[in-house]
């Protein structure tokens, strides 16, 4: 499904507890007062996470995020109707300055395939991991994306543990072109760097001691950014489940 992807940074003066409150009580009840053309809204609230390898002594890369903000629509027409609507340029996208840092938004356009499906109630210990991938030097999108699965079934091989305690898998594509692609400049910070590629994994908290065993192994492929590539434990908050009138 089309999915806009915003990885989140709180502003400066406010906790990591504040900028949650605030996203789900008042930013997220903006959108379900009117949602528009939105058919899901989904905030995943990050609780820990690692930024890149750090073997660089200047530790030079990306930085901590706070959340990342899903938002699902039926179609382009669906989306393009959303963002123009007046009602979200005058209430929902001027919210943002009030708790994020927004030139450091990553933000990007991508298409959603479910792999293994999620629980549709998750168990209050299961943790949703992202893993927010950026090519490797000398490595193009196509490239990283085509390659992942095999990173990803070596990555398994090398951590069964983790593997077997896996009950949801999605990828997530960044679309580089199309009517959404600029409404991603939405959420501001067009100078990240590009993703491309958002994997999505639903496990028991009790599963992520064995995580980094498969992410050094996904790494190890060679195909993404040891600096810029990422990851973040967080609890998924559906602010807005998805709409049956759609």
């Amino acid at each position: 499904m089309l999915k806009i992807v915003a990885a989140v940074r709180r502003k400066p003066g406010m906790t990591h507890a504040e900028y949650l409150a605030y996203i789900e009580q008042v930013h997220g009840k903006l959108a379900t007062d009117n949602p528009l053309q939105l058919h899901r809204y989904v905030q995943n609230h990050a609780f820990d996470g690692a930024y890149g390898s750090g073997d660089r002594p200047d530790h030079v890369g990306v930085f901590h995020r706070d959340s990342v903000t899903e938002l699902y629509f039926t179609s382009p027409q669906a989306m393009a109707e959303t963002f123009s609507a007046e009602y979200n340029r005058t209430v929902i996208a001027p919210d943002g300055a009030h708790f994020a840092e927004l030139p450091t938004n990553q933000a990007l356009l991508t298409i959603e395939t479910v792999l293994v499906p999620p629980p549709a109630a998750p168990a209050a210990n299961m943790v949703k991991i992202m893993m927010l991938l950026t090519c490797a030097e000398g490595v193009v999108a196509a490239e990283a994306q085509a390659g992942w699965q095999a990173a990803h079934e070596a990555g398994l091989a090398a951590a069964p543990a983790f593997a077997t305690a896996i009950c949801g898998l999605t990828r997530s594509d960044p679309q580089d072109s199309g009517p959404g692609a600029a409404m991603a400049a939405h959420f501001g910070g067009g100078d990240q760097p590009p993703l491309a590629l958002l994997v999505s994994i639903w496990a028991p908290e009790g599963a992520l001691a064995n995580f980094r065993r498969y992410e050094r192994s996904v790494l190890a492929s060679g195909l993404f950014h040891r600096d810029y590539s990422y990851f973040l434990f967080t609890r998924e908050v559906e602010i807005l489940a998805p709409r049956m009138d759609q």
